[in-house]
């Protein structure tokens, strides 16, 4: 390169200047965005409601008060309250919260409720267990029930309070328990078969089903066989042991054996239920009674098949004990049956007044015009014995009162004897048998019906009924147009 030569310096490259059109454009589109974004977040928010805009509209009932009638629905029912009944109470509880547009439709293994009112209708259900409550537990409903009658507490406050009553655990003891239906099932022994050497299978028996029942109650495997289970283990220490435990007469152990498993309480509500036209919850409650009774009887005939053909014949001549073996069985029902079910305290003097009431009425009706009579009178004096029972102060409510009544009329006694009968002996009168067993239940149910309508309606007033039949001009409505 010569130095002399000027320097020459590279070209620089700069920027050329943006047109003003392109420039417009971009402002222009960004404006657009921040437009479009500022529209989407006007059009997410929720309007602001106009000043005058009526509230929103709440529901008729409560979450907490359906709740509320929901439990205790099944609660009754555990119990032992015919649907009827149990319908009864929940409409009055819920007119008691002004809840005027409840219905309920009560089966024995399901509560309905339907609330209906100008917007529409909503249905809801609870399912219910085939477990009975205790009777403490059921003495402590029925005062809840009265306190809320009376109180009208806040829903909430009285289903937590049902909660506690049915989550609360047996005060009785073990032992106490088991000693209970060693005492019943002796009990039931002297009134069906008042004979001093069957004594001795009464309280061995009573002590083994009674094992068999708590057993049961922590296996749900075994108290779904426990009818097969417990009728095969009675059948089997009675035959098999017939001279130790039976006096040479094993027959008259079975009864008394499995006194506590009879559906006793069963058929008959539900032969009430029918006889008032709960179809449905009758036809389910006597269907359900006859398979546990059947399931009692197979497992008699599991239980002499083992033992095979060899049976012992009945003595000719056996010590029976004397007029009062039944009167000391009947106090020794009430005895067990207030221990093994955990009786209210200071309830077993009125236990023991409806028992020996409907037991004399037993009697009564057995010696006028037989059992069937008898089956009727008991029915019919246990309901009104149990109301008078609940008017004296520190008195257990009826249903409690009334509950152990049932094992002095035993229709599920005589029914699992004839269904045993039939299936172990083909006898060939089975079937009168059955239908005996079917009459002495509907006798039952028929007297409850018509104690329970003695007890809780008043009796009719003669004035009116002999106005009617001798017509409008006589008596205080004539006496009343003379004076004007």
């Amino acid at each position: 390169m010569n130095p002399t030569e000027p320097e020459q310096h590279q070209p620089q490259h700069r920027r050329a200047p943006r047109p003003v059109s392109g420039r417009l454009y971009r402002a222009t589109r960004r404006a657009a965005g921040s437009m479009d974004r500022w529209l989407r977040r006007v059009s997410a928010a929720p309007p602001e409601p106009p000043e005058d805009a009526p509230e929103p509209e709440e529901p008729p009932v409560s979450a907490d008060l359906l709740d509320l009638l929901r439990h205790m629905g099944v609660a009754l029912i555990a119990s032992g309250e015919t649907t009827n009944q149990v319908q009864r109470i929940l409409d009055d509880l819920a007119r008691r919260y002004d809840a005027d547009e409840v219905h309920f439709f009560v089966l024995p293994t399901g509560i309905f409720v339907r609330v209906h009112d100008s917007r529409g209708t909503a249905v809801d259900l609870l399912e219910t267990s085939v477990d009975t409550l205790r009777l403490d537990q059921i003495a402590a409903l029925y005062k809840l029930i009265d306190e809320i009658k009376h109180k009208v507490p806040p829903p909430r406050q009285a289903t937590l309070a049902l909660a506690r009553i049915l989550d609360s655990p047996p005060p009785t003891a073990v032992w106490l328990m088991l000693l209970g239906n060693v005492v019943l099932t002796t009990g039931l022994g002297l009134m069906l078969n008042p004979t001093a050497n069957a004594l001795p299978g009464y309280i061995v028996i009573g002590l083994v089903v009674q094992l068999l029942i708590m057993i049961a109650d922590r296996m749900p495997l075994i108290s779904l066989g426990l009818p097969v289970l417990a009728g095969g283990a009675v059948t089997l220490l009675a035959f098999g042991f017939p001279h130790a435990l039976g006096g040479g007469n094993p027959q008259q152990l079975l009864v008394p054996g499995v006194s506590t498993l009879l559906p006793g309480a069963t058929l008959t509500n539900g032969s009430i239920e029918l006889a008032t036209g709960s179809m449905v919850a009758g036809a389910s409650r006597t269907i359900y009674g006859l398979n546990k009774l059947f399931l009692l009887a197979f497992g008699v005939l599991i239980g002499l098949q083992l033992l095979g053909p060899n049976r012992s014949n009945p003595p000719d001549h056996m010590h029976q004990l004397g007029w009062w073996a039944p009167v000391l069985g009947v106090l020794l029902i009430g005895l067990g049956h207030s221990w093994r079910a955990s009786a209210p305290p200071k309830s077993l003097p009125w236990l023991l007044v409806v028992l020996y009431a409907a037991f004399a009425a037993q009697r009564l009706g057995v010696q006028i015009g037989g059992g069937l009579l008898g089956s009727f009178l008991g029915g019919m004096v246990a309901v009104p014995a149990a109301y008078l029972v609940q008017r004296n102060r520190n008195a257990p409510p009826t249903q409690v009162a009334f509950l152990p009544a049932f094992w002095m009329l035993v229709p599920g006694g005589i029914g699992f004897a004839g269904v045993s009968q039939l299936v172990a002996e083909s006898d060939a009168n089975g079937l009168h048998v059955l239908v005996t067993t079917t009459l002495t239940v509907l006798a039952i149910a028929l007297g409850v019906l018509v104690g329970s309508g003695l007890a809780t309606k008043r009796p009719p007033q003669i004035t009116p009924m002999v106005e009617q039949f001798l017509g409008p001009d006589t008596g205080r409505h004539s006496a009343d147009r003379r004076k004007s």
